[in-house]
């Protein structure tokens, strides 16, 4: 009688793991397959324009449907920009650092060929704050800011932003633009708005709306650079949540709020959205969850509480599929928002990251607008265009990222419209005391740092010979907005 054949252990192993492989991969499959198809068929039918009723004598933009709709009914499709690194920094974008990344050898970590230190310190906002405070006094700090405030954004942006064709401005802020004191115990600045009036007084001058994004809340909602401080304390701690409930409900009444009861109302339609928070995220977890939309439901609240007008904008990241139904939490005149970065680009085509979009988006596709406010496709022009595109046709609306920036070397052209090329060159790198570097604002003179903050201009593209700034329209960025624009 023959034996029967039986498995070793590996032999069952390798079965397990080449079935699980299967499974796996079918199931991609079909999610890719599914993103495909919702891709390739998604065309909402947003009518040019609806009738709009107004609950009160104050007229802004509306969400009906699928579509954006200004105060008169007519269909507004958002294609803009964010304007990054103004009231709140990135460390990647700016002039300023706290220091080069430096080997154990003292040696730069990454200098390319022509000897530009291209890695500096990640350096959140918080952290900036600290370091001034404690060299300088609180009147040099004022004449700093405003010096930079000033200088890095001026009517000629808006002028410039216009010209290109763009509608639409997403301003990332930060708490601490409006509120001061401890954070426990924060409270409203005596004049906190009047920078942001300004803001949206030129906005409004050249017929720009304006997203208020809210790209750092008081604790941190992810640790990331771009959240302003490495802690992540948000969603847990109710003091806190309530204090972004006040600043969102202040912000929320001062623009519904006549001017003859120290409001701006006036200015009420130049806003097309409140922007809750950015990228709403534990960085150790993979995307927005319950614990975030809980929260984000009581700001929500706060705002409705006084406006009951305005667009709440709500973002998720970064698997679309946990985005709640807004029936849930009793949510209307909303629209939902997205942040798409294909940071493997050169591994990974931008149609398999699209189709696991698309996929994840179909699965939480509700009945509101759907606007991707963060995205970029690097130095790819034809994949930009392309795109956009495909962004029209889908109804999404878009703000890019960003305005301006700067290139120190690696950071090509492609993340600003206004570029400034630091020429940083260096004999090698060796950390030489007489290197040419970032302004180091742990021991930059209150001169320098003046100094530079107050040029920090962009060029006026009605006059291309005449430099104000050493910001110039030269990148890939400025190229794909031409293009795009050029062939509508």
């Amino acid at each position: 009688m023959k034996k029967k054949s039986r498995l070793k252990v590996h032999q069952k192993v390798g079965l397990i793991i080449g079935g699980v492989v299967l499974l796996v991969l079918g199931t991609l499959s079909g999610i890719m397959v599914d993103g495909y198809l919702y891709g390739k068929d998604y065309r909402p039918n947003i009518a040019s324009k609806v009738d709009i009723e107004h609950t009160s004598e104050i007229k802004t933009m509306k969400a009906v449907g699928r579509g954006i709709y200004d105060e008169n009914g007519n269909r507004f499709d958002i294609k803009g920009v964010n304007f990054g690194n103004w009231l709140f920094c990135e460390g990647w974008m700016t002039i300023n650092s706290i220091g080069p990344i430096l080997n154990d050898d003292g040696t730069y970590k990454k200098v390319n060929g022509d000897g530009i230190v291209e890695e500096y310190e990640e350096m959140y906002q918080e952290e900036v704050d600290a370091i001034l405070q404690e060299r300088f006094t609180k009147e040099q700090l004022d004449t700093l800011y405003d010096a930079y405030y000033s200088s890095y954004c001026t009517e000629v942006d808006f002028k410039n932003i216009k010209s290109i064709g763009l509608n639409t401005i997403r301003l990332p802020m930060y708490y601490r633009n409006f509120m001061e004191g401890p954070d426990e115990q924060l409270v409203m600045k005596e004049k906190p708005f009047e920078r942001l009036d300004w803001f949206l007084e030129m906005a409004k001058k050249y017929d720009l709306r304006v997203i208020l994004d809210m790209h750092g809340v008081v604790g941190g909602q992810s640790g990331y650079e771009h959240s302003g401080t490495r802690d992540i304390d948000f969603w847990d701690n109710k003091v806190y949540q309530d204090e972004m409930c006040t600043l969102w409900k202040e912000i929320a009444k001062h623009y519904v709020t006549p001017i003859s009861e120290g409001g701006r109302s006036d200015l009420s339609s130049t806003i097309l959205a409140f922007d809750l928070v950015n990228e709403p995220v534990n960085r150790n977890t993979p995307s927005t969850g319950k614990k975030q939309w809980d929260v984000m439901d009581k700001m929500y609240d706060a705002i409705r509480e006084v406006n009951k007008e305005h667009i709440v904008c709500i973002e998720g990241v970064w698997f679309f599929t946990s985005d709640p139904d807004p029936k849930k939490y009793g949510w209307e005149n909303i629209m939902y928002q997205y942040h798409f970065y294909n940071w493997q680009e050169n591994l990974v085509s931008n149609e398999c990251v699209y189709d696991f979009n698309w996929a994840t988006l179909s699965m939480a596709d509700y009945d509101v607008p759907k606007y991707i406010g963060e995205f970029t496709f690097f130095d790819k022009e034809d994949n930009w265009i392309k795109w956009l595109n495909k962004y029209d046709e889908m109804g999404f609306g878009w703000t890019f990222w960003s305005y301006k920036t700067i290139s120190v070397g690696w950071w090509d052209s492609s993340w600003g419209l206004a570029v400034q090329k630091m020429h940083l060159y260096n004999k090698d790198g060796v950390n030489y005391q007489d290197d040419v570097l970032k302004l180091d604002l742990r021991t930059a003179s209150y001169e320098e740092i003046l100094d530079a903050w107050s040029k920090e201009k962009t060029d006026d593209l009605s006059t291309p010979d005449v430099h104000e700034g050493p910001y110039r329209f030269d990148g890939v960025m400025y190229k794909v907005m031409n293009r795009y624009f050029n062939q509508k």
